[in-house]
């Protein structure tokens, strides 16, 4: 997801979560992770629909969830 501004929250405590290697995004506060190829799949195919890419992504458990 280069060049993207995307806004990756964990739905667990409402913390944005980091990207702590290129793999994989983590929650600071309750170190819930989440595989970051779920996050670029589910962005690929939000942009093949609506021509842009995700702003803002909540992460529910393994599910990835487009909030804008």
């Amino acid at each position: 997801m280069e060049g993207c501004q995307m806004k990756v929250t964990c739905d667990t405590c409402g913390c944005d979560m980091t990207i702590s290697s290129s793999y994989r995004y983590v929650c600071p506060q309750c170190k819930h992770e989440v595989e970051m190829h779920w996050v670029q799949e589910k962005n690929e195919a939000y942009r093949d629909e609506h021509k842009k890419n995700i702003e803002w992504a909540k992460i529910k458990g393994s599910e990835v969830v487009v909030v804008k």
